[in-house]
């Protein structure tokens, strides 16, 4: 991702440019402790030559950030991503501009005071699926129907 403001021009088609809405706002006055949380918001676009391509891969980053494991990776972080809007086409001057666009709004919730190193953080996809769960009951007069067999997908 690069910046959108400093961009003059890209040559290597697709790129992802990113454009601070509200680079942070504490969600709390009355936070405690030497760990503030923040709200930030990004404008989160995604070029390409072909309107098409940029429309299929900012969809793709758009469902990407809704998916469990990438949602690991940023809470390991202590980063949430938390409202997304919809993707919309986003080019300028489309008739006669090579540069498609498409692209849409996030929210983070940031909670700062942390430092990593990347050996800290684990980029591996563990796409660990819960077959199936089962409750039984041991409180006395609880009622609890124990053939109830939930799949996650």
């Amino acid at each position: 991702m690069i910046e959108q403001n400093s961009i003059d021009e890209m040559e290597d088609y697709p790129f992802v440019t990113i454009n601070w809405i509200d680079p942070g706002t504490l969600t709390t006055v009355d936070w405690l402790g030497e760990h503030k949380q923040y709200l930030c918001s990004l404008q989160i676009d995604v070029h390409a030559t072909q309107s098409i391509e940029a429309l299929q891969l900012s969809d793709k980053l758009f469902n990407a950030l809704h998916e469990d494991a990438y949602r690991r990776f940023f809470k390991q972080a202590h980063i949430l991503p938390e409202s997304i809007t919809n993707t919309s086409n986003r080019t300028a001057l489309s008739g006669i501009n090579y540069d498609q666009d498409f692209g849409f709004d996030c929210s983070f919730s940031i909670v700062s005071g942390y430092v990593y190193q990347p050996q800290d953080l684990n980029f591996d996809v563990d796409d660990s699926v819960i077959e199936s769960v089962e409750a039984k009951s041991k409180t006395v007069g609880s009622n609890i129907n124990s053939d109830i067999n939930v799949k996650n997908q």
